[in-house]
């Protein structure tokens, strides 16, 4: 291959097993480029400040249950087609205010939001990137 050549990922020519030696290479590749992702994810703030904070909450089992308890009727709220949105999510936030109120269950909410938000982005950018259409999941 010329120097100044692009690499060229042809997966014309298979081998075999009917997967091409290149095809394979190409995989290898982007597994190693995921494993250098997920590291590097493991080297931010975000990252390490929610596992932080994951680990105090775990060590307080009531608490723990009551985040997921939590976590749960939040999720199904927010997957259902509920016409009374505000008034479940007001009934929800008042059900679980001693989690607002209590100071280790704040700052893991805080910091679960901002790594979900960075985990998010990168998402985002990703999906754009390899042009995945995902628009009709804003449709509704």
């Amino acid at each position: 291959m010329e120097e100044d050549e692009e690499k060229s990922y042809d997966t014309s020519y298979n081998y075999g097993s009917g997967i091409a030696i290149s095809e394979r290479m190409v995989l290898l590749e982007l597994e190693e480029i995921m494993d250098k992702l997920i590291e590097a994810i493991k080297g931010t703030s975000e990252y390490n400040q929610y596992h932080s904070l994951l680990e105090r909450v775990k060590s307080q089992p009531v608490l723990y249950n009551r985040i997921g308890e939590f976590h749960r009727k939040s999720l199904e709220m927010q997957m259902s087609d509920s016409e009374n949105f505000i008034h479940e999510n007001n009934k929800l936030q008042k059900e679980y205010y001693d989690l607002q109120n209590n100071s280790i269950s704040s700052e893991f909410f805080s910091a679960e939001h901002q790594y979900c938000v960075m985990i998010r982005n990168l998402q985002k950018q990703f999906l754009e990137g390899i042009k995945i259409e995902t628009d009709f999941l804003e449709a509704r």
